[in-house]
């Protein structure tokens, strides 16, 4: 159990400094608070569930990284009690996710049975940027920054859920999106969301990717099996004896 709260407390963290944000924005548009808050809040939530469920080893990487995100926020946002408490908080998380009673509940090795590398970063990097964008958006666009950043998200739900499109998604709409929109983000925002696109395009279009969305099937064969040879919980289950006729 204390472990498992233990585990949450990336989620606390990342919950905290979006409040903080949203209570003293410290000069960022609206956009830009909105991209931040979702990113955290996506990346911390995908971590906690990943280590929780699967135990998985990208998920306390992603903890990590979502660490790293509030660490960004301490820079730029004023310092008040709200900035103590949030900093307090992501110290809490960084010692957690180095804590025995915590890594002893993941994976040592990357499951085989798993999904491949690839097909994993791919929505990753979709999670993350959005935080990217918010975080460093100058005189950018507002609605422009919404597409990309929204259009980031739903393009990593829609492939993580093997939803119809979502592998055209990140393969090319949203790429497209996000370097079609870079002029309009400004620097560095948008050269970062033309280096997103380029990246997470690149990623998608590895064939395990695609394995991953559409894993390929098998036509399967049945073969019948004489009574006499089939076990006899088998025929017990069936209530036929071993000439195949009913009990």
């Amino acid at each position: 159990m204390k472990s498992a709260i233990l585990t949450f407390t990336p989620l606390m963290a990342a919950i905290s400094w979006t409040i903080a944000l949203i209570v003293d924005p410290a000069g960022l548009g609206p956009a830009s608070v909105l991209l931040i808050g979702l990113g955290l809040l996506s990346m911390a939530t995908v971590a906690v569930v990943g280590m929780i469920l699967s135990g998985g080893l990208w998920a306390r990487r992603l903890a990590f990284g979502v660490i790293l995100a509030c660490m960004l926020v301490a820079t730029v946002r004023p310092i008040d009690p709200m900035w103590y408490v949030s900093l307090a908080l992501t110290a809490v998380a960084l010692a957690a996710m180095l804590l025995p009673s915590v890594t002893s509940r993941l994976r040592k090795l990357p499951s085989t049975s798993g999904p491949p590398p690839m097909s994993v970063l791919t929505p990753m990097v979709l999670l993350a940027a959005p935080f990217i964008i918010g975080l460093t958006a100058v005189n950018a666009t507002p609605w422009a920054m919404i597409v990309v950043g929204l259009g980031a998200l739903v393009s990593a739900f829609a492939y993580a859920r093997v939803i119809p499109g979502g592998l055209f998604a990140v393969r090319i709409l949203w790429p497209a999106t996000a370097i079609g929109l870079s002029p309009l983000l400004g620097v560095p925002a948008g050269i970062e969301s033309a280096l997103l696109g380029i990246v997470v395009g690149g990623l998608a279009w590895h064939h395990t990717v695609k394995v991953a969305f559409h894993p390929p099937t098998e036509t399967g064969t049945t073969y019948a099996i004489p009574p006499e040879l089939a076990p006899q919980e088998v025929l017990d289950t069936a209530h036929i004896d071993d000439h195949g006729q009913p009990r």
